[in-house]
């Protein structure tokens, strides 16, 4: 498959993102927002720059990870499936290009200042040579980029200069004459002047070191925006009353006009269409890049990923985008539709920052950003909850339309073209709920060799009595798979190190195992050969990780999964286990091993909890005792009020329990109101902690933590909880 040339360095992604900002944000749209606020306009530049702060952190970081042409569409798709991939693509292509026909329209304001020039077939000239251009590569269009945005912020900045001579203060009030829900409406308006920041990533597939070049570029570009706004809006309103700016669609050429005259009035018209033309060209380089992704993704018809042979651009995706916005021009209301499509562009940057926190929390292997958000999670739910403001802000009469008539054609196309084309889940669908992987006994010995995962290296005709899954992270493979010897009582222990990558990546492709997989085979079958343990070693490339544990567990018949989990990430606000869902869903029992370093095991506690996972933690942790002879202490931790004759009954059927074990063992006591942190306070006595996971656990308790986590998390020993679906009974229960 052709890829796009990367030619774009730190000028040129700043250029692009500069110049899909300014336009007709700070030529056209101030006069409007001061009828909303009034001399506030600057401050509400000012909030709509703080509100799309974490959406371009959350964008920058996305981008890192996914460097790849589409952006947004990218992100989305693979955060949350192809559904939402479809409509956020189709959404953003007519969105951009609705904003960039609005930009045409728009400079006919200052176009009428030059000449008696008719609006509609000038647009469509100008639109012609942009399309053109585009055609003819990106780096051409990014050097004429640079020289425009130059001009324009020296223009804008040298008449804010000459126009402080003229500043009056008393302009400046009263600063809120519509009060706050004028500010707030001025701020949602105003804010899809920023939308263009994050434009460029759409492009990341022609960015020079866009692990850098991209959230540098991103983060540079704002501020410069925001500077530039908030600085010429202030210093518009304190040039003239506010009751004479409102609704003045041309309000940076009547503050040249009153610095320098009509001739500088007219040269600022002259860089106001070059601006807001070149404003319409970055809508159109970054809004083609969303079809040109979708149809590689086989959302859209294939044409539209093709490239030029010569150009090395996509070529087909450019011309419709470029028909669009001649259709746009020629047809529609533009103004109306733009303002809805901003409505939508709100929504993206909340799905961005929502994005961020899925690929976070779940973990997922290929998820590597090189450039990470700061302040996680706080900026991302400040900026979901500043957008969610905005929009209630703009009211249900805009928000309403928009959603309908940009998401409505997104389902359309998905159900009727994309869905047939695709076998994509996203992050969400293989993390949440899986229906598609609960089978009944005979359609899973019918089933077909797994998919989509590389097994063809696992003999699946051996059962395996324990199977031990490594995800790469490991802190001693060794001893997670020793551990593994030592529950497995009898048949053959499997080691399958997992590796998951993109659902778009091809796993045809990753024919060569990395040096530190080989180097772990070699390390696996010198234990094997050590202890004389029938143990098998496979590496497993796999889309869908969840799938691929589910059904090598099934078809391997195993009795025990054993893997390594730390506990939860200080990094993050939720709960991971690796195996999410599938830890109540495995038809077998799961072992998830804490490894604090210890590597003799002496001295094994079991912490007993009156929970239905107990006999069989109690008789693993007998074995392992037995295994490593190792000395066996049965702890249970009553409350402090609890009484005599319960305690001394408890205490005999502890010891009833002891007398059935096969290694030295012996019974603890305690009395605590907190038994977590009593047994956390305990574990620095011994070399190993098993406890039976509890079960039903709430919803707060699975996301956010429950005790069996801080358990896990703080032990001084290393840990082995236990869950089990069957039920498993002792002679006498506690």
């Amino acid at each position: 498959m052709k890829k796009l040339e990367r030619s774009l360095g730190l000028s040129a992604v700043v250029a692009i993102s500069v110049s899909a900002m300014l336009g007709s944000g700070i030529f056209v749209l101030p006069g409007i927002a001061i009828a909303t606020t009034g001399p506030s306009v600057w401050l509400a530049y000012t909030l709509a720059a703080i509100a799309v702060l974490p959406a371009a952190m959350s964008k920058s970081e996305l981008a890192t990870a996914m460097p790849t042409s589409g952006g947004t569409y990218v992100y989305l798709e693979r955060s949350f499936g192809p559904v939402a991939g479809t409509v956020a693509g189709l959404g953003l292509w007519l969105s951009l290009l609705l904003k960039s026909a609005f930009a045409l329209v728009g400079f006919g304001a200052y176009l009428s200042v030059l000449a008696d020039i008719p609006l509609i077939p000038t647009s469509l000239t100008i639109l012609t040579i942009i399309t053109i251009l585009n055609i003819l590569g990106v780096g051409k269009v990014s050097n004429l980029l640079i020289i425009i945005v130059s001009v324009c912020i020296a223009s804008l900045i040298s008449i804010s200069g000459f126009s402080i001579f003229n500043f009056n203060s008393d302009y400046l009030f009263p600063m809120f004459p519509l009060g706050i829900k004028g500010i707030m409406a001025a701020t949602a308006l105003v804010f899809v002047s920023f939308a263009g920041v994050t434009k460029v990533a759409a492009i990341a597939e022609e960015i020079k070191d866009p692990e850098k070049n991209l959230p540098r570029g991103i983060l540079i570009s704002l501020g410069i925006v925001t500077v530039v706004y908030s600085s010429v809006t202030f210093i518009l309103v304190g040039n003239f009353p506010y009751e004479e700016l409102a609704g003045n669609i041309k309000p940076i050429y009547h503050l040249a006009l009153k610095v320098g005259g009509p001739f500088i009035g007219s040269a600022l018209a002259v860089i106001a269409v070059i601006t807001m033309s070149s404003m319409t060209n970055a809508g159109i380089l970054a809004a083609s890049r969303f079809p040109f992704a979708m149809s590689r993704d086989n959302l859209l018809p294939g044409p539209l990923g093709r490239l030029h042979d010569r150009f090395m651009t996509p070529y087909w995706s450019i011309i419709c985008s470029g028909l669009i916005v001649a259709i746009s021009i020629t047809t529609m209301d533009v103004a109306k539709i733009a303002k809805m499509a901003s409505v939508f562009m709100l929504l993206i940057y909340l799905a961005e920052n929502i994005a961020v926190i899925v690929l976070r929390e779940s973990r997922v292997q290929w998820y590597i950003p090189t450039f990470k958000s700061p302040l996680y999670p706080a900026l991302q739910i400040f900026g979901i909850i500043s957008i969610m403001l905005l929009l209630m802000a703009m009211g249900l009469p805009i928000i309403l339309p928009a959603m309908i008539s940009i998401t409505i054609p997104g389902l359309l196309l998905f159900f009727f073209y994309s869905r047939k084309r695709t076998t994509r889940k996203g992050v969400i669908g293989m993390r949440g709920k899986r229906e598609d992987l609960v089978l009944d006994e005979n359609s899973l010995q019918e089933a077909t060799p797994l998919r989509p995962s590389r097994l063809e290296n696992i003999d699946l005709s051996m059962d395996a009595n324990v199977v031990v899954a490594l995800f790469g992270k490991e802190r001693s493979p060794e001893m997670l798979i020793e551990m593994g010897t030592g529950i497995n009582q009898q048949g053959n222990l499997e080691v399958a190190h997992i590796t998951e990558v993109p659902e778009q990546t091809d796993l045809s492709d990753i024919s060569d195992d990395p040096a530190e997989l080989r180097s772990l085979r070699r390390r696996v079958i010198a234990m094997a050969m050590e202890k004389k343990e029938p143990i098998t070693f496979d590496p497993v490339v796999s889309h869908d990780i969840t799938k691929t544990i589910y059904e090598i567990s099934q078809r391997l018949h195993c009795q025990w999964l054993l893997m390594e989990w730390a506990g939860k990430n200080s990094s993050g606000f939720t709960v991971h286990n690796p195996v999410g869902w599938l830890k109540d869903h495995l038809q077998c029992h799961l072992g998830i091993f804490r490894d604090a370093g210890v590597r003799y095991i002496r001295k094994i506690v079991i912490f007993l909890r009156d929970e239905n996972n107990d006999p069989l933690a109690l008789e693993t942790a007998d074995h392992l005792a037995k295994v490593n002879q190792a000395d066996l202490t049965l702890i249970k931790i009553l409350p402090s009020d609890t009484p005599d004759e319960v305690y001394h009954q408890i205490e005999k059927q502890l010891l009833n329990l002891v007398g059935q074990c096969a290694s030295p063992a012996s019974v603890r006591l305690e009395m605590a109101d907190n038994p977590i942190e009593s047994m956390i306070a305990s574990t620095v006595e011994y070399d190993l902690l098993l406890f039976g996971q509890s079960k039903n656990l709430t919803f707060f308790q699975k996301y956010l933590g429950s005790d069996d986590d801080r358990l896990i998390a703080k032990a001084a020993c290393s840990v082995i909880s236990i869950h089990t679906r069957r039920q498993y009974s002792f002679d006498d229960e506690i």
